[in-house]
C-alpha cells in the first residue's frame, strides 16, 4: 500500500483542508508524485454527474489530480444517511470495501497520499469509521492539527491521540494552527516543552493568517442559498464587516466601509440607492464603500430600481428568509478556501510550505 499521511483536526474547523491543501503543493513542489483523498465526506457538492465532499471538489479542482472524483470521496454523508444506515441494517465492512477501492485507484502511480479526515479522530465512529478507524485501515501515519494557545490543545490533543493509539495509528506530529501573532513566541516556547516530554515532534506553527479569516460573497450565496440578482462577476469579493439596513439611511452611511455587506429588506428603496450612490461616489479611485448588499424577505426591487444597480459594480443577492434571521446565520458563517478563492490557495501553499516541517514530514513517512 503506498505510504499515507491523515491529516486529522483536534477539533471542529482545526483548518484539515487547509494543511491538506499546502501540503499537496509542498509534497510536489519536492519532487514528489503526491495525491489526496478524503474517505468520508459530509458537506457535498456536484462536480458534473458526480456529487463528492466540497473539500475534495477544491483539491482536484486546484491540482487537476487523475483518477476518479469519486474514488477520491468513497463515502458520503448526505442528511438522514446515519438514520438509514443504522435503522436498515447497514454494513461497516462494505464501507470499508469502498474505501480501499476508492484509495487503491486514486494512489495508482503515488508515491504519497495525503489523506484528509473528516473532524477529529471519533467522528464516523456511528458508522464504524472513525477516523482513527480509517487511517488504520489504509495503513496510515497521522498528524493532528491543533489549535492556538497551550491549555486546551494539548487536553483536545490528548483525547484524539488515544484514539489513534487504540487503532495504533503512528502519529507523525501536531501542527499548531490559528495562533495569535503576539501570542506566537510564548506558545511556541511553552507547547514545544510539553510535546517534546510526551514524544510528539511539533511539525510548524502557523498564525493567524487574515486573508483566511475572511468570507467570500461567494461562500455566502451558497451557504444561506441565496439569489443572485446583479453582479455574479464581483462574487469573490471579501467580506470583513456586516449591517443591518433597518435605519434611517444618514445614520447608514457612517457605517459604510469597504468590503462591508450591507443586509436589508427588500422594499427598502433608499439603503439600496443609498448603498449605490457610495459606491459611485468613490468610483474614480475604484474602491466602492459598500462591497455587497443582500436583500431579505422576498421582496425584490422594482424594475427602475434594478436598472440602476445593473449599472452599478455592487453585487446584489436576495435570500427570502427575514432580515434577523439570515444576518445571524451569515454572522456564524466559518471562513472556507473555495476554488475559485485564489489568493486564500495561494496563502495556504505558502504557509505550509514555509512555516510546517515538509522535509521531516516526509523523512518520518517515506524513511527518507
Amino acid at each position: 500500500m503506498v505510504p499515507s499521511i491523515f491529516i486529522a483536526g483536534a477539533g471542529q474547523h482545526a483548518g484539515k483542508t487547509f494543511v491538506a491543501l499546502g501540503l499537496v503543493a509542498a509534497l510536489r513542489e519536492r519532487g514528489l508524485t503526491a495525491r489526496y483523498m478524503k474517505p468520508v465526506g459530509q458537506r457535498t457538492v456536484h462536480i458534473g454527474d458526480a456529487l463528492v465532499d466540497e473539500d475534495v471538489a477544491l483539491i482536484y479542482h486546484v491540482y487537476g489530480m487523475p483518477g476518479s472524483v469519486t474514488a477520491a470521496n468513497p463515502i458520503t454523508v448526505p442528511r438522514g444517511f446515519t438514520r438509514r444506515f443504522l435503522l436498515g441494517g447497514g454494513s461497516t465492512e462494505e464501507l470499508k470495501e469502498k474505501i480501499l477501492a476508492g484509495y487503491e485507484e486514486i494512489s495508482e502511480g503515488a508515491e504519497i497520499v495525503v489523506v484528509e479526515g473528516t473532524g477529529h479522530a471519533g467522528v464516523g465512529s456511528v458508522l464504524g469509521l472513525s477516523n482513527a478507524t480509517v487511517a488504520a485501515l489504509l495503513q496510515a501515519k497521522a498528524i493532528i492539527v491543533i489549535g492556538g494557545g497551550i491549555g486546551q490543545p494539548i487536553d483536545e490533543f490528548a483525547v484524539n491521540e488515544a484514539l489513534f493509539e487504540k487503532e495504533k495509528v503512528p502519529i507523525l506530529g501536531v501542527i499548531s494552527n490559528k495562533v495569535e501573532p503576539a501570542k506566537l513566541e510564548e506558545c511556541r516556547t511553552t507547547m514545544s516543552v510539553w510535546f517534546d516530554s510526551v514524544g510528539v515532534p511539533v511539525l510548524g506553527f502557523v498564525p493567524v493568517l487574515p486573508v483566511l479569516t475572511e468570507i467570500t460573497l461567494r461562500q455566502i450565496v451558497q451557504e444561506i442559498d441565496a439569489y443572485v440578482l446583479s453582479g455574479e462577476e464581483f462574487l469573490d469579493r471579501r467580506l470583513r464587516k456586516f449591517i443591518i439596513g433597518a435605519a434611517s439611511v444618514h445614520r447608514l452611511l457612517d457605517d459604510f466601509t469597504e468590503e462591508t455587506l450591507v443586509i436589508t429588506p427588500g422594499d427598502r428603496d433608499d439603503i439600496i440607492l443609498a448603498c449605490i450612490s457610495a459606491e459611485l461616489s468613490m468610483e474614480a479611485s475604484e474602491t466602492p464603500h459598500v462591497s455587497a448588499i443582500c436583500l431579505t424577505g422576498g421582496s425584490r426591487p422594482p424594475s427602475n430600481v434594478m436598472k440602476i444597480i445593473e449599472r452599478s459594480r455592487v453585487p446584489v443577492i436576495a435570500s427570502d428568509e427575514g432580515t434577523y434571521a439570515l444576518a445571524t446565520r451569515i454572522a456564524n458563517l466559518v471562513a472556507k478556501i473555495l476554488p475559485k478563492d485564489h489568493e486564500k490557495i495561494r496563502t495556504a501553499q505558502r504557509a505550509i510550505s514555509e512555516l510546517v516541517d515538509v522535509d521531516r514530514i516526509i523523512a518520518s513517512t517515506l524513511g527518507r
